[in-house]
């Protein structure tokens, strides 16, 4: 059965024209509506951040924002120190990925990875964010992250599992 539709298949791309050949379809992986949401929320935080537009590092961030460095987990960085140092960090596009959320009520726990995109060889950073919703819109209460190194361990219980292939099958 394979075999026959295989030669059919093969048969029809010879007998099209190119000029009627179908485009490549590349295929993306359904992002959900709340992945969508919290990508905004990232993006703008992040061009805030590069425009050092304090207004909506305020609107975005709460006033008792604290990071915790996976170097130093234990000391949180305050906001305004946070704030700070980001702002003097040279102006560059940050590209966001492999974003998960999990919603719990108010509470949305935002997973990613961020690298800087002038950063050349140096690591990403993994993050996880806590953003409380408040009415319509969200505000950042803790961010935790770590710098992805190549030759990183595994975490106690961690397995190693191959990358999920989100396409769709053929």
């Amino acid at each position: 059965m394979w075999r026959l539709a295989r030669s059919v298949a093969v048969m029809l791309c010879i007998a099209v024209p190119a000029s009627q050949a179908q485009p490549v379809v590349t295929r993306i992986p359904t992002v959900t509506r709340l992945v969508q949401i919290y990508a905004d929320y990232e993006r703008r935080l992040a061009d805030a951040i590069d425009r050092r537009d304090s207004g909506e590092i305020d609107r975005l961030v709460a006033a008792d924002f604290e990071l915790r460095p996976a170097g130093n987990i234990g000391v949180p960085v305050p906001r305004a120190e946070w704030i700070a140092q980001s702002l003097k960090e040279p102006a560059t596009a940050v590209s966001i990925g492999q974003m998960a959320v999990h919603d719990f009520g108010d509470i949305r726990i935002v997973s990613f990875a961020m690298k800087r995109e002038a950063a050349g060889r140096e690591p990403g950073v993994a993050v996880v964010d806590v953003w409380l919703q408040s009415g319509d819109t969200s505000v950042l209460k803790v961010r935790y992250a770590a710098a992805v190194e190549k030759r990183s361990r595994r975490v106690p219980g961690e397995m190693h599992m191959p990358r999920a292939d989100k396409r769709l099958p053929p």
